[in-house]
């Protein structure tokens, strides 16, 4: 065990469950079942999770009642005795692991998709959920519960968790987070009912305090019970208070539950300049909640005291164990680390936290699933709910001389994968440093944690033997002269040229990123991700910025979460936003535009930024494919667009090599 963090990494207890150390798996949907059923894929995931060390994994939502309680069409199910086989086998892996298994249980309530359930969602009351940082869309209005259908639903979770227990799951989570709808009973904005389920606290926590009865009548004492709580869900008209969130602990505390993991709730499209995207959440931020509930259930009297799970991006094993030395929390959950990098908790142990691959917080991984209805991907993880999730390289049987021309996420990746197979690996780039695109990703506000995957990738690189050639541009004879087996090429992207008059006055936006100065004045062409997170960047300096978009959607190419929350920051620093218009020249003191209509006007510009597109470098490639065996293109040279299909693309090709 590594000293450095004796609380982390020495055993834990929730309910009659002994945890191999104190953390905790995160539940997090990837939507790569089969119609509900366990496949490869799934199985596959948690067992690398299982086998990279972490204490206990709460395997993703899980519907306890098709059609109305679905959320993905790739989502989990465990309404019925036919799922058992699957999910026996899935315990087993995880077990086999040395993990404990326990099943999150859930219905997704008014958060459902007419698309994914075919009819009406249902929830406590006929209140439309409102915008979600979760999810990123708004749902439409649903049917409220019948008392009937409540006490149908609340059989369901406890029949669903009498299935877990009998598939050999150590306990169940009830989900009561986000757009749930547990946390849909809870909270007072989307729980308006008078009746015994609504009206107060005691009557919005019955449906809780049912289920959990139910599943202690089924599953006896030594099932461990944990409720997925928000502790507080702010809206504009009321949520969960910090009292509510309180109070519901002390029930659950009363009721039997064995620990609570503690997050809290928010609805607010109205974000100004305050909220921050994942891409910029603070280590640990969960935390502090979990030290509330502690003073709060202080004061209740009573033998049993809950286990309280804390996290909420706890990748940094040092906040972690802090969190745990003082007593904040009882065990530790990690979400997206995990999903970047399986074997976290083992690298952790094993004292080699610099090859730990970081999360970033790009939210692909749920956007990929909410917005497009596909699975979960990851800007890091390439294998992450691709085909069969099977982490296992092959060894090269031909071992062959590699040459990788381009030192980004993709050619690095490919570099990366291809050293470890066996093959010797040099990779070349033109610029003085390894990163690509991430070397100005990571510039705008509130990207924090991207400039955290340039020093994992030098690392790799290091630990693989790939030798790493800076500050060189290669030509087609330069590389043919090197007699490599294998050739790939990740040269890149250049930006789109604005074909106006006065175009040759402007910048691109990778240069204002890179440091090139602007007026006080700035025009930004083009309001795709780049652009507003350009006008962002200039804004946060005090710039006067307007963002001229021809279309009526701005960074319609960034997550919903993102999107919403990047907007909140450009209302805030004032940056005027003209979507529907068109650049028709730039002058040296203004850009003059046409609006949808015809009519045309001008905005004052001391500096113009455009910022309407990438198109593929592909030039070495095309010189290359017809005349070198085997040559291959991959990333934005092949026009991947964003940064797992970058990542993807590096490690498929090194497997392939």
């Amino acid at each position: 065990m590594n000293p450095k963090y004796p609380n982390l990494l020495s055993p834990g207890q929730i309910g009659n469950v002994t945890l191999r150390n104190k953390t905790v798996m995160a539940a997090m949907g990837m939507s790569q079942s089969d119609n509900g059923f366990v496949n490869k894929a799934v199985l596959n995931h948690y067992a690398a999770r299982a086998n990279g060390g972490v204490g206990a994994i709460i395997v993703e939502v899980t519907c306890v009642d098709t059609p109305l309680g679905l959320n993905t069409n790739g989502m989990l199910v465990i309404d019925d005795d036919k799922y058992i086989p699957g999910m026996t086998q899935l315990a087993d892996v995880i077990h086999k692991g040395g993990a404990k298994a326990f099943l999150q249980i859930s219905h997704t309530g008014r958060g459902a998709r007419r698309k994914i359930i075919g009819e009406q969602p249902v929830g406590p009351s006929a209140v439309a959920m409102p915008y979600s940082f979760m999810m990123g869309l708004a749902n439409e209005t649903p049917r409220a519960l019948t008392v009937d259908e409540i006490h149908e639903i609340e059989e369901k979770y406890a029949q669903a968790a009498l299935r877990a227990k009998k598939a050999g799951f150590d306990g169940v989570e009830i989900h009561s987070v986000g757009y749930y709808l547990g946390q849909q009973f809870l909270s007072s904005t989307a729980n308006t009912r008078t009746d015994e389920y609504g009206g107060s606290r005691r009557n919005r926590v019955r449906f809780h305090l049912n289920i959990i009865t139910r599943i202690r009548e089924l599953c006896g004492n030594d099932f461990a019970v944990i409720v997925k709580l928000s502790v507080v869900e702010q809206g504009k008209d009321g949520g969960i208070s910090i009292p509510d969130g309180i109070y519901y602990s002390k029930q659950f505390q009363k009721a039997g539950v064995d620990a609570i993991e503690v997050l809290a709730g928010k609805w607010s499209e109205e974000s100004g300049k305050r909220e921050k995207p994942e891409s910029a959440y603070p280590d640990c931020m969960a935390v502090p909640l979990c030290q509330v509930v502690k003073a709060g259930l202080l004061l209740t009297a009573g033998k049993k005291s809950v286990k309280l799970i804390g996290g909420g991006r706890a990748q940094n094993p040092e906040k972690a164990e802090k969190a745990l030395a003082t007593g904040k929390c009882d065990f530790i959950f990690i979400g997206h680390a995990l999903l970047a990098e399986p074997l976290l908790v083992r690298l952790i142990d094993e004292g080699r936290e610099d090859e730990i691959r970081p999360c970033i917080g790009c939210g692909h991984c749920i956007n990929n699933q909410l917005q497009h209805g596909e699975r979960a991907i990851c800007s890091g993880n390439a294998v992450l709910a691709r085909g069969e999730n099977n982490y296992t390289l092959t060894p090269a049987e031909i071992k062959k001389k590699v040459v990788v021309i381009g030192g980004g996420v993709a050619g690095v990746e490919a570099a990366r994968i291809a050293a470890l197979r066996g093959h010797t690996v040099d990779i070349y780039e033109a610029s003085g440093e390894t990163g690509g695109q991430i070397n100005l990703a990571c510039k705008p506000p509130f990207k924090d944690h991207f400039t955290l995957l340039k020093p994992y990738l030098e690392r790799q690189l290091e630990l693989t033997g790939v030798n790493v050639h800076l500050g060189k541009q290669l030509t087609k004879n330069e590389v043919l002269a090197m007699n490599a087996d294998a050739v790939v090429c990740a040269t890149g992207s250049k930006p789109v040229m604005l074909r106006i008059e006065g175009s040759d006055r402007a910048v691109f936006a990778k240069d204002i990123l890179a440091g090139a100065p602007a007026g006080k004045n700035v025009v930004v062409i083009g309001g795709g991700s780049t652009g507003c997170e350009t006008a962002e960047f200039l804004g946060k300096q005090g710039k006067k910025v307007t963002v001229i978009e021809m279309s009526e959607v701005v960074a319609g190419n960034t997550g919903k979460t993102a999107q919403t929350i990047l907007l909140g920051h450009l209302k805030g620093y004032g940056v005027k936003i003209l979507t529907g218009c068109r650049a028709e020249k730039i002058t040296q003191t203004e850009v003059v535009c046409k609006n949808k209509s015809g009519s045309g006007f001008s905005v004052k510009a001391d500096t113009v930024v455009l910022s309407i597109g990438e198109r593929p470098d592909s030039t070495l490639f095309d010189e290359l494919k017809d005349i070198h065996p085997e040559v291959y293109n991959i990333g934005d040279s092949n026009g991947g667009e964003i940064l797992p299909n970058a990542v993807y693309e590096g490690y498929t090709v090194g497997n392939r090599i």
